[in-house]
């Protein structure tokens, strides 16, 4: 009886672990994407010049939206989290 109650417990085990899908790692592609959409033109200098040209002078009714354009840049324009997974893979 107890062989038999190892022998199931192990035949379900095998069946549901086999039935399971791996779960695709798109981070790659995710950054990838980000950084072609959002980053302005292609560089983290020409997002900067892009928020500089739009806010020249940063005062406190305009601080909120500079401060989040320039950390939008460094955020998005930041290449280095990819590389770091690529050369992982």
């Amino acid at each position: 009886m107890n062989r038999f109650f190892v022998l199931a417990v192990l035949c379900f085990v095998m069946i549901f672990s086999t039935s399971c899908q791996k779960r695709e790692d798109k981070t790659v592609e995710r950054n990838l994407m980000t950084f072609l959409i959002t980053c302005t033109g292609g560089s983290l200098e020409a997002c900067n010049a892009d928020c500089a040209g739009k806010y020249p002078d940063v005062t406190g009714s305009n601080y909120p939206a500079a401060s989040a354009c320039f950390t939008a840049c460094s955020t998005n324009c930041n290449l280095s989290t990819t590389l770091l997974l690529l050369t992982n893979k």
